[in-house]
């Protein structure tokens, strides 16, 4: 039985957040819940309270997107929209950030989950921040979709963890697997520089994010643990596309690698490949052992090209089923919710 709980989140996207003069900014947007009604929203930034009680506008462009889709038949999507301009908090900091909270209130009035994100400015962070070589940056995923994919996993995390702890609150953070700084290159807009860790086996990759993302402290780590972190040293690690190229063995190796460097309740977010992409991306040959041990994993043709950062067959796919997860990860963590996405679904975890 699948003892991991798939929590009903809202969805939401910012189209543009600028600040302005005399201290103002502006925000705008929609949100929605697909089983609630939200008629009104409350915002913070970076924690603090911005606008209380906004009423939602008509948002034609979201109605005419999921018309056809089950959600509209729940919920009016067309008043889904904001648009505000208002002071920004005092003492609010123009280093970093924002970090933007989305509040939403029921028909009651009630307070429903926040929805955590940033505004990615695809625009300027093509202009401005450093990028990897395109080799690099294909190591992990495509150049094509880089910086656009930045965006979209660097929101995932921030919502899926933010629910149970602020990344505006002091604590040390790591990307484990960081690669060529895909996601640590938009963190470092949000969160002090200095509170951010990122570790890879890839030294080519660690090279380019040392010389290039100032700030963070980025070692090379072996692909075995253990790692030279002190025990209880993490608040908060996020780990994409990693557990997903890992053999069992390694798996239960970093499991305990990961709760050694964890302070007692940080949160943790390692994503899996989802059910969705399973379903079309896992090779027939795996259903049997899938089947039976609710674990599978294969070595993919790509494997042999990432041999020098480990050893050959290191990188594998692997699959998981919910159950498998809760038996196993729920030894090493306390397993939170998974956070379902189109692709790699994401298991938020607490430390002991």
């Amino acid at each position: 039985m699948d003892q991991i709980p798939i929590l009903i989140r809202a969805r939401a996207h910012l189209d543009s957040f600028d600040r302005l003069e005399e201290g103002k900014a502006r925000l705008r947007g929609w949100i929605f819940r697909p089983d609630i009604q939200i008629n009104r929203l409350d915002i913070h930034l970076n924690g603090k309270r911005w606008v209380a009680s906004l009423p939602l506008q008509e948002r034609p462009d979201v109605c005419a997107a999921y018309h056809q889709t089950t959600i509209a038949k729940t919920v009016d999507l067309g008043r889904s929209g904001f648009d505000v301009t208002a002071p920004q908090p005092e003492k609010f900091s123009v280093n970093t950030g924002p970090i933007i909270s989305l509040s939403p209130l029921g028909a009651d009035g009630c307070p429903l989950e926040s929805f955590h994100t940033y505004f990615h400015d695809l625009q300027k962070d093509s202009e401005s921040l450093p990028q990897p070589p395109k080799e690099l940056q294909d190591r992990i995923g495509g150049s094509d979709v880089f910086l656009s994919v930045a965006g979209q996993l660097t929101s995932l995390i921030l919502s899926a963890i933010g629910r149970y702890r602020s990344f505006c609150e002091p604590g040390t953070i790591l990307d484990w697997g960081c690669g060529c700084g895909r996601v640590m290159g938009q963190m470092m807009k949000l969160v002090a520089p200095d509170r951010l860790h990122g570790c890879d086996i890839d030294a080519e990759a660690v090279s380019w994010d040392q010389q290039n993302l100032p700030g963070p402290h980025f070692p090379r780590i072996e692909p075995y643990p253990p790692t030279t972190y002190p025990d209880d040293f993490f608040d908060i690690i996020y780990g994409i596309s990693v557990m997903t190229h890992l053999d069992e063995e390694t798996q239960l190796a970093w499991l305990r690698e990961l709760q050694r460097i964890s302070r007692p309740g940080a949160i943790l977010a390692l994503s899996v490949i989802g059910e969705n992409l399973r379903q079309t991306k896992m090779p027939a040959e795996l259903l049997t052992m899938y089947g039976e041990r609710g674990f599978a994993s294969y070595v993919p043709d790509y494997s042999d090209s990432l041999a020098e950062y480990s050893h050959r067959g290191y990188y594998k796919e692997s699959y998981h089923r919910r159950d498998y997860l809760a038996a196993t990860w729920g030894e090493f963590f306390e397993i939170l919710e998974c956070v379902e996405t189109k692709h790699q679904d994401l298991l938020v975890l607490r430390a002991h």
